[in-house]
């Protein structure tokens, strides 16, 4: 028999002072046993929904709403933004964001996770991405965060969002990869000269300048213009 999310499977024998029933979840927690009186009293599920905390807590400074990211404990730990106008978009989703750290960017982005049951009564999960619930990306479009500053991609307002291809969303890096050894973006060692060199991912092809640096700040410079050149608008900084 079904009660909401709860499915009674039986009773419980092992507990003697009250009756007790056996329940599966439909979230995916192991059998659990309820009271009679709880499933009287409108037991729904497990506590899953209670555990669900839907939008975020958030503050409306007139066309800004501030976000407030929680850790586990409850306690704000960081702040990020949206349009006030995208504010009751957000909120019918019922989703609770995140601060999420990702290693490529080297900064925070806001991540949630939508639950649903499919139609194999399975419990699955869907990543959403602020960013792009903002701009109702569609599968294969890119979002880009324009402005490349300390934890900017919490900063989900629109003026500071755009949509691009994969190419363009490359181009604007907020500065070198993590595994980059020169502290420029673009410029690459090479051991055998002992010299430095400039590399560019162009129309998904990399492109190395001929010429070679003795000075590594140099190359920073020019892998600068050579950015401003084919990126353009999309080069990010150094």
């Amino acid at each position: 028999m079904e009660f909401g999310k709860l499915t009674v499977t039986g009773r419980d024998f092992t507990k003697t002072r009250a009756k007790y029933y056996l329940c599966k979840c439909r979230c995916g927690t192991k059998d659990f046993s309820i009271t009679e009186k709880e499933l009287l009293a409108g037991k729904k599920s497990c506590g899953c929904i209670k555990k669900r905390k839907g939008f975020n807590k958030y503050k409306i400074d007139g066309d800004t709403t501030i976000i407030y990211f929680e850790n586990r404990m409850g306690e704000v730990i960081m702040e990020g933004y949206i349009d006030t106008e995208d504010l009751h978009k957000i909120i019918k989703q019922n989703i609770s964001y995140s601060a999420a750290w990702d290693k490529d960017i080297e900064d925070y982005y806001a991540k949630g996770t939508e639950y649903y049951w499919d139609k194999n009564g399975e419990r699955k999960g869907k990543i959403h991405y602020l960013h792009r619930d903002i701009m109702d990306a569609k599968k294969g479009e890119y979002v880009d965060h324009i402005e490349h500053k300390p934890h900017s991609s919490l900063d989900n307002r629109k003026g500071n969002l755009r949509i691009t291809d994969n190419v363009q969303n490359n181009e604007n890096k907020n500065g070198k990869y993590s595994n980059n050894t020169t502290g420029y973006r673009n410029v690459i060692y090479d051991s055998d000269s002992g010299k430095y060199f400039i590399s560019l991912c162009i129309n998904y092809k990399r492109f190395r300048v001929s010429k070679l640096y003795t000075d590594v700040h140099e190359a920073g410079r020019d892998a600068e213009k050579y950015r401003q050149i084919y990126y353009g608008e999309y080069a990010g900084i150094s």
